[in-house]
C-alpha cells in the first residue's frame, strides 16, 4: 500500500530518482513531477505487445495525489488517469488515502483505494467510515480509448451500519444495499448517464453525481 504522506517524506529525505516527463494527461498539467514506482507489464490494449502500468505520486497538491499511468504500445503514448481523493465527498473533511498495486485480470486493470479511518465531521447523510473504493478500467479497441467499466464503494455508516454501492458503466446499472441492525435494504436501477464512461469523464463533477445514486436506502 502506498501512503501519501510517506511518499512525500521519501521525496524530501531520501535520494530517490525523480524526473519530469511529457505525457498525455487527463489532469490540467501536461508536465508533472512524479515519484516513479516499478511498473507492471501486462497485455492491455489488444495488440499482443505488453504495456506498462504503474501508480505514481504527484508532487503537486490538487484534486488528487496519485495517478494511474498506462503506457499503450498500440498508440505509442502514455495516458495518465487521476485517482481522486473522494473522502471529502462522503465526509466534510479530507483524509489520507492509500492505493493498492494495480491488479490485472482478463485485460482489465483494477485499483483499490482505502481511506484512513480517522475522526471526521458528520454531514447531513451521517458519518461514513472505513471507506474502500474499487475502480476497473479496460481498453476499448474500437475507439482506442481507456474506458472506466466499474466502480464500487463500501463504508460503515455512523460506525455500525454497513453500506455498499456498485456501478456497471457498460450496462448503466447500479446497485445499493445497507444493513441496519441485520436488516437489509437495497435498491437498484439503470440510466444512460452511467453508460460509456471514459477516463476523460472521470472527474469531480461526475463523481458528485455518482454518489447520489442509491442514497434512498440509507
Amino acid at each position: 500500500m502506498k501512503k501519501m504522506f510517506f511518499l512525500i517524506v521519501c521525496i524530501l529525505t531520501v535520494n530517490i530518482s525523480c524526473q519530469k516527463k511529457n505525457v498525455v494527461s487527463n489532469s490540467s498539467k501536461s508536465t508533472i513531477d512524479t515519484l516513479y514506482e516499478p511498473p507492471k507489464s501486462l497485455y492491455f490494449d489488444n495488440d499482443n505487445i505488453k504495456d506498462e502500468v504503474k501508480v505514481q505520486a504527484k508532487k503537486t497538491d490538487d484534486l488528487s495525489s496519485f495517478i494511474l499511468s498506462v503506457q499503450l504500445s498500440s498508440l505509442n503514448r502514455t495516458i495518465e488517469i487521476p485517482i481522486f481523493n473522494n473522502s471529502i465527498l462522503y465526509n466534510n473533511i479530507e483524509s489520507d488515502y492509500f492505493l493498492s498495486d494495480p491488479i490485472n485480470k482478463d485485460k482489465i486493470i483494477e485499483l483499490r483505494v482505502d481511506y484512513a479511518d480517522q475522526i471526521t465531521n458528520p454531514n447531513i447523510f451521517g458519518e461514513k467510515k472505513n471507506l474502500i473504493e474499487k475502480i476497473k478500467f479496460r481498453f476499448n479497441s474500437k475507439n482506442k480509448k481507456i474506458q472506466v467499466i466499474g466502480y464500487e464503494i463500501s463504508y460503515s455508516k455512523d460506525n455500525k451500519n454497513k453500506c455498499r454501492k456498485s456501478f456497471n458503466f457498460i450496462t448503466g446499472k447500479y446497485y445499493s444495499s445497507c444493513y441496519f441492525d441485520n436488516e437489509k435494504k437495497n435498491t437498484s436501477g439503470s440510466t444512460s448517464e452511467l453508460q460509456n464512461i471514459y477516463t476523460e469523464n472521470w472527474n469531480r463533477d461526475f463523481l458528485n453525481k455518482l454518489i447520489l445514486y442509491g442514497d434512498e436506502v440509507e
